[in-house]
């Protein structure tokens, strides 16, 4: 049913296999995995804090001028004020953190005005390299049967994805690395994938080159305290770099059980760029894909709210992401 990492040496041996596509062309990754623990990427996971991805769900669940964490909030992509308030608090916050941001617009049908992706840049260190890499996930939410500004917390989906987009930022930015660094939050993902489309479809024609797009889409739910979390995959080079996340889960000791299901369905905004030829993984909680499931019973409901985040099982899915985007990114020590 699933493909589980059954020891470092088989993923070297599987990368052997598969010759050298563009993002491990040098094995350096495969072969740290045979290594000592690098101080410098276990000091960066070490920086991922719970109390930060707490702050971040909660801004973004409550509602305008309301208290923190009140779950009264909306983040409905065809609602101008909703989700322009979330755009903007994420777009501050990766300026404060002295990155290059912008908006980047499109057209969402249901709404009046333009709609807006938001993108931050950490700039790679290698002046001949163009690599980049993709840290991304969906700040909009949406409940059944509630339209408008009424309520839509969307705590897990996708608080949790953005609030991991944020923090990932936060620590990488405090270093340098020789590729660049995407930090993407997209909306109109609960339209059809809307915003990301848009997107990659502009870096598709812009030339961009793509070393693996990163994902996190309702990464907070863990009722049964297993830390199973999914690295769906759609291809082969996507498949790849879930073998990455997984190695690095393993090597740095994180307390997870990442699986790899045999499915990948077009779901989140990772499909967006699978379908340009991009690699890109979606991190994902338990769900219905594998042996076992664990998947929140409050998706696309009003209940979809902080109280049912497990934030240790959270951080430890971002301390994974980082870990892995630092070494791809390879560090300037």
């Amino acid at each position: 049913m699933r493909r589980f990492l059954l020891g470092i040496a088989i993923v070297l041996v599987f990368f052997g296999a598969l010759g050298a596509p563009s993002f491990v062309s040098q094995l350096s990754v495969a072969e740290a995995a045979l290594q000592p623990r690098d101080p410098f990427i276990a000091q960066l996971i070490e920086h991922v804090q719970e109390a930060q991805l707490r702050e971040h769900i909660c801004q973004l669940q409550s509602a305008e001028g309301g208290e923190a964490c009140n779950a009264q909030g909306s983040r409905w992509s065809c609602d101008s004020a909703a989700i322009d308030r979330a755009v903007e608090y994420t777009r501050q916050y990766f300026e404060k953190l002295g990155l290059s941001t912008k908006l980047d617009p499109y057209s969402l049908a249901c709404r009046t005005g333009v709609s807006h992706n938001v993108e931050a840049i950490l700039p790679g260190t290698d002046p001949g390299s163009s690599e980049i890499i993709l840290i991304t996930a969906h700040l909009d939410s949406v409940a059944q049967g509630v339209r408008s500004s009424r309520v839509a917390p969307g705590a897990d989906d996708n608080a949790s994805g953005s609030a991991g987009v944020l923090e990932a930022a936060r620590v990488l930015s405090q270093y340098k690395f020789k590729r660049s660094i995407y930090f993407v939050l997209f909306t109109g993902e609960e339209q059809g994938l809307v915003g990301s489309r848009f997107y990659a479809a502009r870096l598709k024609r812009e030339g961009a080159n793509i070393l693996g797009v990163f994902n996190m889409d309702m990464i907070g739910y863990d009722s049964d305290d297993k830390a199973v979390f999914e690295i769906q995959a759609p291809d082969e080079d996507s498949y790849q770099l879930a073998q990455l996340l997984m190695t690095t889960t393993h090597h740095y000791g994180l307390a997870l059980e990442p699986e790899v299901p045999d499915q990948a369905p077009p779901w989140s905004d990772h499909a967006s760029f699978a379908r340009q030829g991009y690699p890109a993984v979606l991190l994902i909680e338990d769900t219905e894909l594998g042996e076992t499931q664990d998947f929140n019973p409050y998706y696309h409901t009003t209940a979809d709210t902080l109280e049912a985040i497990n934030l240790s099982y959270a951080k430890r899915i971002v301390q994974a992401l980082v870990g892995t985007v630092a070494q791809l990114a390879e560090p300037v020590q």
